[in-house]
């Protein structure tokens, strides 16, 4: 029988506690981070009220739309034929009654000359047939003959020539070449819909003089408009430039219909300051201006006002931290709201959608 093995003792080693340790100064260094992101400054930018001086006029509605040429048409030929000549590009400059193009009519070219022909033997065989007719010699029914004849052959060399004029066609007003639909040797026919993309037209030409603003106003702002009162025009296109103002205009016309669907109506809006660089299909922005305001007024975006128990304030900076500032709202405009009870050289802080704010709360200003 054989002996068990001694068991030793079991030793117990105690070892350090490294990964409470680790996780502790983790806590610490998390609490220590919290700490420091609340007292850390807010980085936001500032900016000033928008003042109104005495003598500006008040916008009251604002609406977007499109440059628009009051005179535009897309020229298409009055009878089917081959396109022969083309005399405009994109962006040629026509006269009235100027030929835009010709299409091939050798038939009817050949059948008038044939007209012609005829007919100046008729005039020659009138002369005689009228010597004849003093001399005794012809008699009246035979001289009317003649006379008939006559007449009758100018009236087909005059429809002859007509339908070589419809092979012409001719600008219908002054304008520009906006789209050119054919190319030459292709068939054309009468467009039986306007528009640009009418089927087999030839080009489409717009009277730039006739440039204007297109908008579509809300039926709630339609009673604030009357034809001729004052607008502004910011054009997209031309907003790019640095210094870019905005252009004036007019109220031209109030479309007398409404569009059900999207409760606007339209109004136009002519242009009394042209810039070269306007082309229809621009996307614009048009106020419509009031009266005149009779003080300097101040101005603040619907987004800069907060409320707090149903009282107006704004957020403003004063010595490096932000402020709750009282305001009263006394009206309101396309742009936001007029406002008293505030410096014109106040500094109001740039909230973002995500930014907590409290009275107190220190502000670091953005570079721009």
């Amino acid at each position: 029988m054989s002996e068990s093995p001694v068991r030793k003792p079991a030793v117990i080693r105690r070892r350090f506690p490294m990964g409470w340790l680790v996780l502790g100064l983790l806590v610490l260094a998390g609490l220590i981070f919290a700490v420091i992101r609340k007292n850390a400054p807010v980085q936001l930018s500032v900016t000033t009220p928008t003042v109104f001086r005495a003598g500006e006029r008040n916008p009251l509605v604002s609406a977007s739309g499109y440059i628009v040429a009051r005179h535009r048409a897309t020229l298409s030929a009055k009878v089917p034929g081959r396109l022969d000549w083309l005399g405009v590009e994109e962006g040629s400059r026509v006269q009235k009654g100027q030929i835009i193009a010709r299409l091939e009519a050798p038939d009817l070219e050949a059948s008038r000359d044939q007209t012609q022909a005829n007919l100046e033997q008729a005039k020659a065989d009138l002369v005689r047939g009228e010597a004849l007719f003093k001399d005794g010699i012809l008699d009246r029914s035979s001289l009317e003959h003649l006379r008939t004849n006559k007449d009758t052959l100018v009236a087909q060399l005059r429809y002859q020539e007509a339908l070589l004029e419809n092979m012409v066609l001719r600008a219908p007003f002054t304008g520009t070449v906006t789209q050119k639909l054919s190319e030459v040797g292709e068939t054309v026919s009468p467009g039986t819909a306007g528009g640009a993309n009418a089927i087999n037209a030839v080009a489409v030409l717009a009277d730039f003089d006739s440039l204007e603003v297109e908008v579509e106003v809300s039926e709630n702002g339609i009673t604030k408009l009357r034809k001729g009162m004052p607008v502004e025009i910011r054009v997209d296109a031309l907003d790019v430039d640095p210094g870019a103002k905005p252009l004036r205009g007019e109220l031209r016309e109030i479309y007398p219909s409404s569009n059900r669907q999207k409760a606007v109506v339209l109004v136009r809006v002519a242009f009394k300051e042209k810039n070269p660089h306007l082309v229809p299909d621009m996307g614009a922005k048009v106020t419509f201006l009031g009266e005149p305001y009779p003080r300097d007024v101040l101005i603040l975006g619907r987004e800069q006002v907060v409320r707090r128990k149903g009282q107006p304030y704004v957020w403003g900076l004063e010595q490096g931290v932000a402020a709750l500032k009282p305001i009263a709202i006394v009206a309101e405009n396309p742009i936001g709201y007029e406002v008293t009870g505030l410096d014109p050289g106040t500094s109001l802080l740039v909230l973002l959608p995500d930014t907590k704010l409290e009275p107190g709360t220190r502000v670091k200003v953005k570079d721009r």
